[in-house]
């Protein structure tokens, strides 16, 4: 039996950052990344030390790895890369995300991105099929899938990163027979719209007029946020201190 530590890392950069730091202070004899898995040999000799950053980013879009723009990937992973330079070389080093169902998710997000516009020009919701779309990659045969890799790479302490949906990851792995512990690199973390809807819809407790008000917060927070913002972090924060001063 292994001790994994689930650290729930949300989509900002300054989340990854925070992540990078745990990975390089504790010290793990295992980590497990949500790339995809098909990232696994060109991570690993990035790991080792073969390639550099520079060839490890150029192959990756000349294979074409990921579906979604490279610059966007990078973003968000790279305080995650610069950490694995500075483990030590006995680490191991995992990709466990399902290729498919990696690329299911950036179809998904893409599907979304076109209704945002499709409401914010028309100011009309179609609910049914948001919430088609959404559970479309609401798959939890993939999950259990994933949490099975996890449970037989998984050795001593181990570390797993995973997004907002990380306590239904180490509720599989726990079934495993493995010790869990479940953090967010967040003390406070404040859900976006889309974000709550999304966990409705996976948990069932979603009403027709729930949903409609989550997305049309969501089409404000895009338009009066990411695309007035140089980055997915500042939108973020800008948002996060708007709700604040509205609470207040």
């Amino acid at each position: 039996m292994s001790e994994i530590d689930v650290l729930i890392v949300p989509s900002l950069r300054t989340s990854a950052a925070k992540a990078a730091a745990l990975l390089t202070n504790f010290d793990y004899d295992v980590i497990l990344l949500n790339f995809p898995s098909n990232l696994q040999s060109l991570i690993s000799e990035y790991v080792s030390g073969f390639v550099t950053f520079q060839n490890l980013q150029r192959k990756i879009k000349f294979m074409k790895l990921i579906p979604e723009p490279i610059a966007s990937w990078l973003y968000l992973n790279e305080p995650i890369l610069a950490a694995l330079r500075k483990l030590r070389k006995s680490v191991k080093v995992y990709c466990y995300r399902d290729v498919d169902y990696h690329h299911m998710m950036t179809e998904a997000s893409t599907k979304i991105a076109r209704l945002t516009l499709k409401v914010s020009i028309t100011n009309k919701v179609n609910v049914e099929e948001w919430i088609r779309i959404l559970k479309e990659y609401c798959k939890p045969r993939i999950i259990a899938r994933e949490a099975e890799f996890i449970s037989l790479k998984a050795e001593n302490k181990s570390a797993c990163i995973t997004s907002l949906s990380g306590w239904r990851m180490a509720r599989h792995i726990r079934e495993s027979g493995h010790k869990v512990k479940v953090r967010c690199v967040e003390r406070l973390y404040c859900f976006k719209p889309l974000e709550i809807l999304e966990a409705l819809i996976e948990k069932e407790k979603i009403t027709y007029n729930l949903a409609e008000s989550l997305i049309r917060n969501h089409v404000e927070f895009i338009r009066n946020y990411v695309l007035t913002s140089r980055n997915p972090d500042e939108a973020y924060y800008l948002w996060l201190r708007k709700k604040r001063k509205i609470i207040r």
